[in-house]
């Protein structure tokens, strides 16, 4: 059914642009008015003609109220979960927006000092599935195998733990290594800031 509404609006939709650019080319005076009206008085001659005419008048303005007037409701629908995942159980739906993984996503990252500035991406397809893409530009003195492997395991078990979605792919991308002091370890920090505070 979809696809006879897809090859209905297609139809239609030519038509009515033959239809415009011959009103556009008469009003102009590319061409002469009196070229159509011979065409369309020799198609109204015959019986056949004008019932094939009136059956093409029909055909469209049965199309333009259908287009007009009863649009797709599910479209609307899968608009909307486009955005996110869409989630319903028997109480109810809920959709968890793309903007939602991308800041669960952000979150961890900003727990890591090696990271001096990142970019989310959240892709999500039809089946729901979600992959996560990751854009890094790292502090100097980095494991990049280590981090990237942490990344991944910690944004995966994010999400699981938030939203009960699995992640099918974190993908990271190293863009560039900054030159400079080395990371400091989030430990290390900590170990320090316990020391002051027993002092």
């Amino acid at each position: 059914m979809k696809f006879l509404e897809k090859l209905s609006l297609v139809i239609f939709s030519i038509i009515v642009l033959v239809l415009s650019v011959i009103l556009v080319l008469i009003g102009f005076n590319f061409v002469e008015q009196s070229v159509f009206s011979i065409l369309i008085s020799k198609v109204m001659m015959s019986a056949q003609g004008t019932y094939i005419m009136i059956g093409v008048c029909v055909v469209l303005i049965m199309l333009a109220i259908k287009c007009l007037f009863f649009s797709d409701s599910t479209a609307l629908k899968r608009d909307k979960s486009e955005d996110g995942v869409l989630l319903q159980n028997e109480d109810g739906k809920l959709l968890i927006t793309r903007s939602t993984l991308e800041n669960l996503v952000n979150g961890v990252l900003y727990e890591y000092s090696e990271i001096e500035n990142a970019e989310t991406n959240v892709i999500i397809d039809k089946e729901n599935n979600v992959i996560i893409d990751v854009a890094l530009n790292v502090a100097g003195g980095t494991v990049l195998k280590n981090l990237s492997a942490k990344l991944q395991n910690e944004i995966k078990e994010r999400i699981r733990e938030t939203t009960d979605l699995e992640v099918n792919a974190v993908d990271i991308e190293i863009h560039n290594v900054e030159v400079g002091e080395k990371p400091e370890k989030k430990q290390s920090e900590e170990n320090e800031n316990k020391e002051d505070n027993k002092e």
